[in-house]
């Protein structure tokens, strides 16, 4: 584990996630924020579309 990961995860505390609205049906849902950062695809629980989110 790099300093960086370990400085976000210091910083971030225990909560990692975040809230975030699906571009498509608009429905709220908790994703890790490592996937946000990294721009990874994440997956609606509404409408079940992947999508990444935008900075």
């Amino acid at each position: 584990m790099s300093f960086i990961d370990y400085a976000m995860k210091f910083i971030a505390g225990g909560s990692a996630t975040t809230t975030i609205a699906c571009p498509i049906c608009g429905f709220k849902s908790t994703q890790p924020r490592s996937k946000i950062r990294l721009k990874q695809a994440m997956l609606c629980p509404g409408c079940k579309s992947l999508f990444v989110a935008p900075r």
